[in-house]
């Protein structure tokens, strides 16, 4: 269980989706598209695609998402087809075609604006809560669970990795110390202890690094989207469309990482004698910078600053039968 009670669904709860103006371009959405949403939150992309009579297979973790998008969106009933997972798992979906492929993919990776603004979730170090970061009900751990449970060295690497946060080992020294006396359970407490190890200095808030690194801990997020682009490349048709969006660097490069080794048809310099192929070529590249938004896009939106989009084909080389096995 998430622990958390579930809130009436409101237009308040859920931001307008980033980027777009961008995804609807790159997407192209047609009526005949089986477009697959990894990330449904409150629809706003979603609702570009039903609203061009594309057949969207929408997916999320959080129930809460699920139930607003749908009431939302019910116009689009007999097109729109939800699916409680993660992204991971969209080759699960049970309304996928016969031939278990689609035209299109989106995954707009990240914790959602309603997650973080919703307190009682627990993401949020600007608003009292309980300290739990849980994106679905499905997660074994907690934020608490992590910080008061981990091991002193965990927690260190957590941090400096996922977080790239340079004071990793003074929060790590204040957070042990500070769990001998009581657990943590408030996002409060934790944000506080924080910023008695860095004080309050800073254009970003001094817990800002710490709760991004403990938040993609909890919900395994590189993992989990290192095996949704590997699905992804499975799931779509010859000529079909990726399309990642990214709030992190470290997604950011993951992503980057993946589609590039995938666009390059030699694992050689291709101008040497004989260069081996590459086995994983699957991909094409229609550009291989991403996309940031705009100005205008930023004004409404500041929390767009960070979103970067990137695109890539899937080409007609088959799959080995070995893939994902």
């Amino acid at each position: 269980e998430q622990g958390t009670a579930p809130l009436p669904p409101t237009s308040s709860h859920y931001h307008h989706p980033v980027l777009a103006d961008e995804v609807d371009e790159w997407m192209d959405a047609q009526p005949s598209d089986v477009i697959l949403d990894g990330t449904l939150g409150g629809g706003g992309h979603t609702e570009i695609f039903l609203k061009k009579n594309a057949t969207v297979l929408a997916i999320d973790r959080d129930p809460q998402a699920i139930t607003f998008a749908t009431q939302r969106l019910s116009a689009f009933r007999e097109t729109l087809h939800t699916f409680q997972a993660n992204y991971s798992q969209m080759a699960e979906h049970p309304q996928l075609p016969a031939d278990g492929k689609v035209d299109k993919i989106l995954l707009d990776i990240g914790v959602s604006s309603h997650q973080i603004d919703c307190a009682e979730r627990g993401f949020s170090f600007q608003k009292d809560g309980p300290l739990d970061m849980r994106m679905g009900p499905n997660a074994c751990m907690s934020a608490a669970d992590f910080i008061n449970e981990s091991s002193e060295r965990e927690i260190l690497q957590v941090l400096r990795e996922f977080g790239e946060e340079p004071q990793a080992r003074r929060i790590t020294q204040l957070i042990v110390e500070r769990r001998k006396k009581s657990p943590f359970t408030r996002t409060g407490d934790l944000a506080g202890t924080i910023e008695q190890a860095l004080g309050r200095f800073g254009k970003t808030h001094a817990a800002t690094r710490t709760f991004q690194a403990i938040r993609m801990r909890v919900n395994e997020e590189l993992t989990l989207l290192q095996s949704a682009l590997e699905a992804s490349v499975a799931l779509l048709r010859p000529g079909g469309r990726l399309l990642v969006i990214t709030f992190h660097s470290l997604e950011d490069r993951l992503t980057k990482q993946f589609i590039q080794h995938r666009a390059k048809p030699f694992i050689d310099d291709p101008t040497w004698p004989a260069p081996r192929e590459n086995p994983e070529y699957f991909l094409t590249l229609p550009m291989r910078k991403a996309i940031s938004a705009g100005s205008k896009e930023l004004s409404a939106n500041p929390r767009a600053r960070s979103a970067k989009l990137r695109v890539a084909l899937r080409n007609d080389r088959n799959l080995p039968t070995s893939y994902l096995s």
